[in-house]
């Protein structure tokens, strides 16, 4: 394990001012060559700021009475007239055409219709990156029909900010957010069950709530879903795609009725009302050029000559031009797709357009460009912490670091900090994604440092465990991303606790302790360490009056359903039928904590389940365990062998609760290759089986009167 020592790191580092301050306004300076303008103006009882502006008019219109302005074409004619007579004077010819050259790399003066900094684009679309194909088509043509309703340089859109392929790409998504002044919001399940767009819609929120201009939000449901009761305020206005006749309505019709729904408030909303640039004349020539172009890049006639260089035959080719197909919708695609929405009737066309699909990302990843796609995959070592502080605390990193390292936890930080946010990123990602934990050193510092930023986002992209280690409540100086990325996961205070005590939680957050002597002292020891963990919002946002997820009144449930993530659909029935019958369930959904290797689902119950706002899985499955009447496992191949099994079996029979053991998928009875443990458990429980359709609807009365019966004493 490589450890990086602190002191000669970060002195010897390159300088980050550059990059550091980069997004600090500073204060408007008077130029020196308007300092003769301030004897001639008359002094006013003005402010300062009002002085400087002023002074800058004045010596704006002074500048246009004296310089005469070029338009394009003009060299030749200044050029002729400029040359005297006979042409003997070259010294003034070539002074005349160095001057008309400068004047003429300038450019000429900045107008209404210059392009803007992608920073100043105050409009941004907020939808789902793991969207399927029909919907992102949706999003592409609703956003190209605003830009040609005169909105071309207000519209924050990430495919053509052409940032997708870069590993700054969430950074910038939620800075946008941040910086936004309305936002178009295309919900569906998607949007719900995307990490990327959650955040975003919970950074959106809060702004609403907690700064001086909130943006406006503009909601468009694409496509039934349960909408978070945060979203309340700005239903009255939703665009609504999901009844009556425009549900069945064509792409096309949607995108022009969202439009015209919203063009009227979006108008009064633009700084500029430039028109969209003419559409480029399509390509008829193939060059091979996209074969030097990332995927996500590709134009429409890129894909087209992909797509003949494979032999394709043209009416083939001929759907995808048709559909607008370039690099970004190309790899939303899947096989029914190109059976529903392009007629591509041949499974060998289909499966050859995929699976060279497929080969090109991968070789992408291979570059050295796409560094970030590798340590993705990256395997991160177990009991392993990165340390994320800012320079100045860099003594605080270094005492929490020798601590660690005598509990046996190995310890990493950031080597260098780079000239600019994507090298730092590139030298300090594999660290990160090396590392299982990642514990955020909060102080004053911290706070708005941009170094802390940029790893707290990179390891959330990592989907690794963050743990906010809480030194100084700064939460009212959080930016929104931070708030709502660290608001929800885990702290430690160390401000208010004793250290050791709060160093112990710490260390049975990274390492939890397998065994402990004694029940009482077992259960004792566990509701210690559960105490000691909140989530940050919760630990801190009181005192600042803030909580961007409220905690509402909770119903403790009679059922807990544990569970492997591959049943989650039949998990979901169980939960329905139980629920039907007047027995309250219980059943973490979230797929990062039930072993599920994507990271698109992560904490779509938080929104979806007030009762679970922010609090740490742990301590979830340890309240509701103790709250329910009775245990129902869902037996499969992978339940008995996971560690979700061994965990909520374990502690079931800790506190004494019955088990009602389900087959979702047929086992002999008691199942073989189960640790010893659960086979000791589930070797004497009957089991219903459940594995098929037609015993789920046979079998089922059978769990229900089972669990009816365990609720019994209770009731009397």
């Amino acid at each position: 394990m490589a450890e990086s020592g602190h002191g000669s790191v970060d002195e010897t580092a390159a300088d980050p001012v550059a990059w550091h301050n980069h997004d600090i306004p500073q204060p408007l300076q008077p130029q020196p060559q308007n300092a003769g303008l301030l004897k001639e103006v008359e002094p006013l009882p003005v402010s300062r700021e009002d002085s400087y502006i002023s002074i800058e008019i004045t010596a704006k219109k002074k500048d246009m009475q004296e310089i005469e302005i070029s338009q394009p074409g003009d060299d030749a004619d200044k050029l002729k007239a400029a040359e005297p007579q006979g042409g003997t004077d070259s010294g003034f010819h070539e002074s005349t055409k160095s001057a008309v050259k400068n004047e003429k790399t300038l450019g000429p003066p900045p107008t209404s219709h210059k392009k803007r900094k992608p920073g100043k684009k105050g409009i941004y679309f907020s939808y789902s990156p793991d969207a399927a194909y029909l919907e992102k088509k949706f999003v592409v043509e609703t956003v190209r029909q605003l830009k040609e309703n005169n909105l071309a340089e207000d519209i924050w859109f990430d495919k053509d900010e052409k940032n997708i392929d870069s590993p700054t790409w969430f950074m910038q998504r939620l800075e946008a957010v941040e910086k936004c002044r309305a936002a178009i919001l295309i919900l569906s399940d998607s949007y719900f069950q995307s990490t990327v767009s959650l955040y975003e819609g919970k950074v959106l929120l809060e702004r609403t709530i907690s700064v001086s201009r909130p943006p406006q939000l503009f909601l468009v449901l694409y496509s039934p879903t349960d909408l978070p009761p945060q979203y309340a305020p700005f239903l009255e206005g939703m665009v609504d795609l999901t009844s009556g006749k425009i549900a069945k309505s064509s792409l096309a019709e949607k995108s022009s009725m969202v439009v015209g729904s919203l063009s009227v408030y979006l108008e009064k909303l633009s700084t500029a009302m430039v028109p969209a640039l003419p559409p480029l004349v399509a390509e008829t020539e193939f060059t091979g050029q996209y074969k030097k172009t990332k995927l996500c890049q590709w134009t429409v006639n890129d894909v087209q000559e992909w797509l003949a260089g494979m032999k394709v035959r043209e009416f083939f080719c001929q759907a995808f031009a048709e559909n607008g197909i370039d690099g970004f919708l190309l790899m939303s695609l899947t096989e029914q797709d190109m059976i529903s929405y392009l007629s591509i009737e041949s499974r060998i066309v289909r499966k050859k357009i995929l699976s060279e699909m497929l080969q090109i990302l991968d070789n992408e990843q291979k570059m050295r460009e796409g560094w970030h796609l590798r340590v993705r995959t990256k395997r991160p070592r177990v009991d392993t912490v990165y340390l994320v502080y800012d320079p100045a605390d860099v003594r605080l990193a270094q005492n929490m670091k020798a601590d660690l390292l005598k509990k046996n936890i190995q310890v990493d930080t950031h080597d260098k900090l780079g000239q600019s946010k994507e090298e730092f990123l590139q030298i300090n990602g594999p660290r990160i994604a090396g590392c299982k934990n990642i514990l955020v050193l909060l102080t004053e510092a911290a706070a708005t440092s941009p170094f802390v930023f940029n790893e707290v986002l990179f390891a959330e992209w990592l989907n690794r465990t963050i743990v906010t280690a809480l030194f100084k409540n700064m939460w009212f100086k959080l930016r929104p991303a931070m708030k709502a990325i660290l608001g929800e996961n885990p702290a430690i205070d160390f401000e208010t606790k004793m250290y050791a005590d709060s160093m112990d939680v710490l260390e049975h957050q990274v390492r939890p302790l397998r065994k402990v002597s004694g029940i009482v002292l077992e259960q004792a020891y566990l509701n210690r360490m559960a105490e000691g963990l909140k989530p940050l919002q919760v630990l801190a946002a009181p005192q600042s009056g803030q909580i961007m997820w409220p905690l509402t009144e909770y119903l403790e449930p009679k059922v807990f359903i544990s569970y492997q993530w591959d049943t989650q659909a039949r998990v979901d029935d169980i939960r329905a039928m139980l629920e039907s019958s007047g027995v309250t369930c219980w059943a973490d959904i979230s797929p990062v904590t039930r072993g599920h290797s994507s990271m698109s689902s992560r904490n779509a119950a938080l929104l979806s389940r007030p009762e679970t706002s922010g609090e740490p899985i742990t301590s979830q499955i340890q309240r509701n365990m103790r709250a329910c009447s009775v245990v129902i496992c869902c037996i499969t191949p992978k339940y008995i062998q996971s560690d979700n099994c061994s965990k909520d079996l374990t502690l079931a029979e800790t506190l004494y609760k019955p088990i009602i053991p389900v087959m979702l998928r047929f086992l002999p009875w008691p199942p073989e290759g189960a640790p010893t443990a659960v086979r000791k458990i589930l070797a004497r429980l009957s089991t219903v089986d459940l594995s098929t359709d037609k015993l789920f609807k046979q079998n089922f009365y059978q769990v229900l009167e089972r669990v009816k019966k365990h609720l019994q004493p209770a009731k009397t």
